[in-house]
């Protein structure tokens, strides 16, 4: 927390410093757009190239840190890119009119969102603002903290017309506020050429210390199921991208431990994009992750491991209100998932039609224009 201790300084002297220009009102069309701060590969991102390039009129802002290796992404509007956590950031945070963001600290303030959302009950400090969440995956699994009376977002995006659903009736929120309008990412998935390659993309464990993983269920079942990959791969002529959750990201290697097969890529965040590993494809194998979504949007085949189901929903989310098995095979062993997946392979790596017609019904729109959605919800909310 010693690195926070600055930035909230800097957050409560910027509150001062810009309450002159605050008063005059000189700032409503001042928007400030992020991601977790340290990257630009998700809605955020898309997000704000859409505004940059066909409303420049909105004076648009990109939080991000200056060793993120996506920086380069942005190179062409460095003079709209802001230093996370700088007091430039703390400054526009409190200028800006619109704050835009895809994780539950929207413009992300240096403060915890727990202490940001009781700030807010007590003193106000988003009045005059429009905060908008613009996620960064679909929520499938109840997580307390997305209640609408801790949020109290202006606008919150859903990517899913049965997640808008659910963040009404069991979150709480206004049907004016949860809007269905798709993901602004989306709009990137309608043009991709599928690669012979498998994609495998487990969610991570909160209760798993990674610096302790090698001594984990988790990690002994991916060990397992890449160990026992070679003879499948080379029969099938195809390769296999296994890449961490950003969470588990620091430990990566840990899994190239006895994984022998040339086709086989454990993959960093430094070196591969997700959203591109997504399009170039052709298979999927998850657990519980909700990418799952943006692979099925593209009527793709998912496949799913879930060894540890009542452990991991009864430690890490609650059941929410779809389960996996809607859009493809579940196995519970690595023996169940190497035939699914040998079963997969023999039939073309097609979505099956049961699930395919799921995903039609789960994703009514399916076009390229999200981000106009996402834009002009955003400004009207």
């Amino acid at each position: 927390m010693k690195e926070f201790i600055l930035p909230s300084i800097y957050w409560i002297v910027a509150f001062f410093v810009t309450l002159p220009a605050r008063c005059r009102k000189r700032h409503n069309n001042l928007m400030l757009v992020s991601e977790k701060g340290n990257d630009a590969r998700d809605n955020g991102y898309h997000f704000f190239l859409y505004v940059r390039q066909q409303h420049p009129e909105v004076d648009a802002y990109y939080v991000i840190t200056d060793d993120s290796p996506d920086r380069n992404r942005l190179a062409q509007y460095e003079d709209h890119l802001v230093r996370y956590l700088s007091f430039r950031h703390c400054c526009l945070f409190w200028k800006a009119h619109y704050l835009v963001g895809t994780h539950l600290r929207a413009g992300h303030t240096p403060l915890p969102f727990v202490v940001v959302s009781r700030l807010n009950r007590l003193l106000n400090i988003y009045k005059d603002k429009k905060v908008a969440n613009i996620k960064h995956g679909i929520t499938k699994n109840f997580i307390d903290r997305m209640a609408y009376e801790r949020t109290r977002y202006n606008l919150l995006v859903c990517g899913a017309v049965p997640e808008r659903d659910y963040f009404v009736e069991r979150y709480g929120y206004p049907e004016s506020v949860a809007r269905y309008t798709g993901f602004c990412r989306f709009d990137r998935l309608s043009d991709f050429q599928v690669k012979r390659q498998i994609l495998v993309m487990p969610t991570w464990r909160s209760y798993i210390p990674p610096d302790r993983i090698t001594a984990s269920r988790f990690y002994q079942a991916y060990h397992a199921l890449l160990t026992r990959l070679d003879a499948l791969l080379e029969q099938y002529d195809i390769d296999l991208v296994f890449y961490p959750h950003h969470r588990f990201q620091p430990v990566c290697g840990q899994f190239k431990s006895g994984v022998t097969s040339p086709r086989i890529v454990v993959a960093d965040l430094q070196h591969y994009d997700v959203q591109q590993l997504l399009k170039d494809s052709a298979v999927m194998i998850t657990d519980y992750s909700s990418v799952l979504f943006d692979f099925v949007y593209m009527r793709k085949p998912v496949l799913f491991y879930q060894f540890d189901r009542d452990e991991f929903l009864s430690r890490h989310f609650k059941p929410g209100y779809i389960g996996e098995e809607s859009f493809g095979p579940v196995s519970m062993d690595v023996d169940g998932l190497l035939e699914q997946l040998t079963l997969c392979l023999e039939g073309g790596m097609q979505l099956a039609p049961a699930y395919a017609a799921k995903v039609s019904e789960f994703f009514p729109l399916h076009d390229t224009d999200n981000c106009k959605r996402v834009f002009d919800a955003v400004m009207h909310c």
